[in-house]
């Protein structure tokens, strides 16, 4: 993406002034606002904590002041007891009515104070929770929240229970519940979770939604005071502390929602931001500026180098400033004059030169083409033109070579040789001229200029090969007509020498027996090299017919390995055999023993003495795999594919024979609708490998079917 000067000085300026600043700014703001929630928190929990200490407070005194009454009263008769109740509401004005229950919940004496103007009628509070608590030998306290009092009771005696009314209203209102802030508010909550004091400001619906709150659920519970950052039912952000009354098992909460505490940390941020957006117009107008006063001499010396680019030498460029601008305007002008001279010089040269390209190209009797890194002709010559079906006349630069060429083998060996990786690739083609067919090798390779790395566009060449076909032909007939007709009078040689060996014509002596023995073993392998020439030119000619039946693997190479075994004891190698007992597969059994001759031949070859040789198989589902791994030197990664070649074999090792194998073995496996590999490591030994498939059918035709071999 092209970034113009303008946006540079923009992000350039942004990212030295207005991003740093705004970047402090939110520092700050977020340290104020931190400030500000522990200040508030830490108000809102010395709130709690004063509100729940006075609390205490009032309920510890009137408790102290009860039980110091009830163990005055444990040595007195009825009468002090009257006496001594009497005197306690008189002194302790909060405590507004005192009476003494029976062990079935009834009143026997009841004490009132002047100033309460309740019923004086005796109850019975046989069914009161405080009351069946007392009788367990514990005090209780209650509180009742619509009649604002505390209710008391004691163990009295054996089997009674001291009753005692303390005045919460009173407190409650002395206490002077305000507000906090413009929407905060504390609320007192007794042990159940029940609001029973709060603001007088204050709905007593918002009381008692207060109480439902999770964080008056937890204070309820809490042991200690806290503060905590919640959130209440309508999903407002709320800050809130707490403090347990531990004489009344409630707690008091204070709350303030999040808005109204940080309403001056808003405000600096909103004035912040401000502040920034202010600059930010700033750096935009002091960029804008800045990037006219340099972009318009840059735009005028750019739009000069089109023309220069273009070939255009008498354009000049025109900068009128005072500064280094003006002199880059002049440089410019004198390199721009330079290149015109240069130019003038050039042009005679590079025409003569291009000529003799050209001249050099359309003589060639090979076809060249050269394309550009996007796959548009640049150059093709005469030769090519005919090769790829384009007329001479046709125009071509600047198209896409594939485009060009209609026929379609032509098109898919040229986009072949054009997309692969591979070194030294190419692809034959056969192409239909006026007079004759012609064979051609399609190569293509990186055009590279001189001190240069990379390409400047890929050269596709064809290479006419019809000569060398037709050599070929003729070499492989040669070899075809000599090897036949040395087979018959080789089969006779080595027939006679068999007759001689055995004395049917007459005794020999030990010597002459030994050259004969030499001279059948030469004999045998000339006629097995005849024999692999013959057979490879009867595959070649697709004159090969298989005849597949039920044929267990593992008796052919045990058969194999039995027959072979005296060829491996010179060198004293061990055979190995692995795999199932049975392995029935449908193959032509001849075959199948030529395949395990060709392969454990071709490794005793090249295995050392004292070696071993390993022939298995196994049955891989809708295949059967077989092999054939020596413990010999390896071959070379760069032969794994070549060995199978006709007369193909890897330099440097001297084993013999003609080459022809494991281009044997690779048309058996091919026939047998299967394939060969080979595996190796230098030095780690070779591997040899086949695969065909199970189910192998020959119809009347005589054509094999079945499923190819993965």
């Amino acid at each position: 993406m092209k970034l113009r000067l303008l946006h540079k000085f923009v992000a350039v300026l942004v990212l030295v002034s207005v991003f740093p600043m705004a970047l402090l700014g939110l520092r700050l703001i977020g340290l104020g606002q931190l400030g500000v929630r522990t200040a508030i928190l830490e108000l809102h929990l010395t709130a709690a904590d004063k509100i729940a200490s006075e609390f205490n407070a009032y309920i510890r005194s009137a408790d102290l002041g009860l039980r110091s009454a009830l163990v005055a009263m444990g040595q007195m008769d009825w009468e002090n007891k009257q006496i001594m109740l009497s005197s306690l509401l008189e002194t302790r004005r909060e405590i507004k009515e005192v009476s003494v229950l029976s062990g079935d919940g009834a009143e026997i004496v009841k004490l009132i104070t002047p100033f309460n103007g309740k019923d004086a009628n005796l109850k019975k509070y046989v069914s009161d929770p405080g009351f069946k608590a007392a009788r367990g030998g514990r005090r209780s306290l209650n509180v009742d929240e619509r009649a604002r009092l505390a209710v008391f009771y004691y163990p009295f005696g054996k089997a009674m229970v001291l009753r005692s009314e303390l005045d919460l209203g009173s407190f409650i209102d002395a206490l002077d519940l305000k507000r906090v802030g413009s929407d905060g508010f504390p609320v007192i909550l007794d042990a159940a979770g029940r609001a029973i004091a709060w603001p007088g400001d204050l709905p007593a619906a918002a009381a008692q939604a207060a109480a439902s709150w999770r964080i008056s659920r937890d204070a309820v519970k809490a042991l200690s005071s806290g503060s905590v950052e919640f959130s209440d039912q309508a999903g407002r952000q709320m800050l809130g502390a707490y403090a347990p009354i531990s004489e009344l098992g409630g707690a008091v909460v204070v709350s303030q929602p999040q808005e109204g505490a940080y309403r001056y940390a808003l405000f600096m941020k909103r004035q912040a931001i401000y502040a920034v957006l202010l600059f930010l117009g700033l750096a935009l107008a002091a960029a804008w500026v800045l990037s006219r006063s340099l972009s318009k001499p840059i735009t005028e010396l750019t739009r000069a180098a089109e023309y220069v680019a273009a070939g255009d030498f008498s354009r000049r460029a025109e900068v009128n400033t005072t500064d280094e601008l003006h002199d880059l305007g002049e440089t410019f002008n004198k390199m721009v004059a330079q290149l015109k001279e240069y130019s003038d010089m050039q042009v005679d040269r590079i025409i003569r030169e291009q000529k003799n390209t050209e001249a050099i190209l359309f003589s060639t009797e090979d076809g060249i083409v050269m394309i550009d890194t996007d796959g548009k002709v640049q150059v093709v010559n005469r030769k090519a033109r005919s090769v790829l079906g384009i007329g001479q006349d046709l125009p071509v630069e600047g198209k896409p070579l594939c485009d060009l060429i209609s026929a379609q083998a032509v098109k898919e060996a040229v986009a072949d040789v054009l997309e692969t990786r591979k070194e030294n690739h190419f692809r034959e083609i056969e192409v239909a001229l006026e007079h004759s067919r012609r064979f051609f090798k399609c190569f293509s390779a990186p055009i590279i200029a001189p001190g240069a790395s990379a390409p400047l566009g890929r050269l596709v060449g064809f290479y006419d090969i019809t000569l060398d076909k037709e050599l070929a032909r003729i070499k492989d007939e040669f070899l075809h007509s000599i090897t036949h007709d040395l087979r018959n009078p080789m089969g006779a040689i080595k027939g006679f020498v068999e007759f001689m060996i055995k004395e049917i014509p007459g005794p020999v002596n030990e010597a002459q027996k030994k050259m004969l023995i030499s001279i059948d073993r030469a004999s045998f392998r000339l006629l097995g090299m005849i024999n692999n020439i013959l057979d490879v030119a009867k595959m070649e000619a697709g004159k090969m017919e298989i005849k597949p039946a039920p044929v267990n693997l593992r008796e052919v190479a045990a058969r194999v390995i039995e027959l072979m075994a005296s060829l491996g004891q010179r060198k004293h190698i061990r055979f190995d055999l692995e795999g199932p007992a049975e392995l029935i597969v449908n193959a032509d059994a001849g075959l199948m023993e030529r395949m395990f001759t060709n392969l454990i031949g071709n490794a005793i070859k090249f295995t050392p003495e004292n070696g071993v040789i390993t022939t298995g198989m196994a049955d891989d589902g809708g295949n059967i795999s077989a092999w054939v791994r020596d413990t010999g030197d390896g071959i070379p990664p760069e032969y794994l594919d070549k060995v199978f070649e006709k007369f193909e074999q890897v330099k440097g090792q001297k084993a013999g024979g003609t080459g022809l194998g494991l281009t044997i073995c690779k048309y058996v496996a091919s026939a047998h609708l299967g394939r060969i590999w080979a595996e190796s490591e230098p030095g780690q030994g070779a591997k040899f490998v086949f695969s065909i498939p199970k189910g192998l059918q020959r119809d009347e035709a005589g054509k094999v079917s079945g499923q190819e071999a993965a």
